[in-house]
């Protein structure tokens, strides 16, 4: 048991210097939440050492746990500790079988995971709200327990045994606000075979751990301070001058990457100024104020810019000729404080050059 330890130990710590070094070359946000949901426990069929058969059948059981890591981009890294139970509902032990038991199989799970958030709007599927579905999978330490114990016959099963765990994680993440996450996800929890020894008796018993919960999770991300003020760069002493930029703006609602009806009245003068003269490649740029998190802000922006390349498209523009971009809330309109919600800041530059 001591080298599996070890070995769930090491993988953590690997991954734990994984996310530092990655943490200190990008920008980060840092989310903590609260986990509960709902779990089924493959039943088990194991034999005792020099001995017979043991069956066990489960109910159906609840997770609970805590999460905490940082947002990277479309990454996230995390830690988590999941506590997880479900009821014996009928044990058999060679040719006797009864449902006339009292015990559990419960689990404490401490892991590392990584998951990747996929942006639809990249592949024009933008979602009329923010949803966001996830991928990812994590490694760690897990304490299996097992009790069981029949009236009149005492404690039965009573050990536990930590092992090596896995778990492949897939769902949806829905942005409430830009501070506050709800995800809902399916997540696969397994185990190296467990070890568990019969108590008063020298006999044990190995026994796999598998584990499918539906888990609900309320994640609540922190916004770093905000960044110094850029000095401007000195212009050249001989700058040339710069031809004209025909500059159309298109204005969004808070938390929104919904197109308004003023901003098709702007999409479709563009539109009109694109046919109207000779092929360019017009810039699609999205931008938002400071009111959430970094990584949430660049992720709206790409969002409201593919909402109106979209929309250009419709009118006749070629998608080839617009390059579509996201600058989160990076070169502010109207320069705010970190958390202000700026109307001017909230927008989409539709640039002719």
């Amino acid at each position: 048991m001591s080298r599996r330890i070890t070995l769930a130990a090491g993988t953590c710590i690997a991954a734990a210097v994984g996310i530092i070094s990655i943490s200190n070359a990008m920008a980060q946000t840092l989310y903590l939440g609260g986990e509960a949901g709902w779990n089924v426990l493959e039943d088990q069929t194991d034999r005792l050492s020099g001995g017979p058969s043991l069956k066990a059948k489960y109910s159906d059981g609840y997770a609970v746990g805590v999460r905490g890591g940082y947002e990277m981009g479309p990454w996230r890294f995390e830690e988590e500790y999941t506590y997880r139970n479900n009821d014996l509902s009928r044990l058999g032990i060679g040719g006797f079988s009864s449902s006339n038991v009292s015990g559990s199989r419960s689990s404490h799970a401490i892991m590392t995971n990584v998951l990747y958030d996929i942006d639809l709007s990249r592949w024009g599927m933008a979602m009329p709200w923010p949803v966001t579905p996830h991928i990812g999978g994590g490694v760690g330490a897990v304490d299996v327990v097992d009790q069981a114990k029949i009236p009149g016959r005492g404690q039965l099963l009573n050990d536990d045994d930590w092992e090596f765990g896995y778990q492949a994680i897939a769902g949806l993440r829905y942005n409430m606000t830009p501070n506050v996450a709800l995800d809902v996800d399916y997540r696969y929890l397994a185990t190296t075979p467990a070890s568990f020894r019969v108590p008063g008796t020298t006999a044990r018993y190995k026994s796999d751990y598998e584990n499918h919960t539906l888990m609900a999770s309320l994640v609540y991300r922190f916004g770093p301070p905000p960044p110094p003020p850029l000095a401007a760069p000195p212009a050249p002493p001989m700058a040339a001058p710069m031809p004209a930029q025909r500059t159309f703006l298109v204005f969004f609602d808070w938390d929104k990457a919904t197109i308004t009806a003023d901003g098709m009245q702007i999409i479709r003068q563009a539109a009109d100024a694109f046919r109207s003269g000779a092929p360019v490649r017009i810039q699609v740029t999205g931008y938002t104020d400071r009111s959430g998190s970094p990584g949430y802000n660049q992720r709206l922006s790409e969002r409201r810019a593919n909402a109106v390349a979209g929309a250009l498209a419709q009118l006749g523009v070629p998608r080839s000729q617009m390059a579509v971009s996201g600058r989160g809330e990076n070169d502010n309109r109207v320069p705010t404080a970190n958390g202000v919600r700026e109307p001017q800041n909230r927008r989409v530059e539709i640039v002719f050059p």
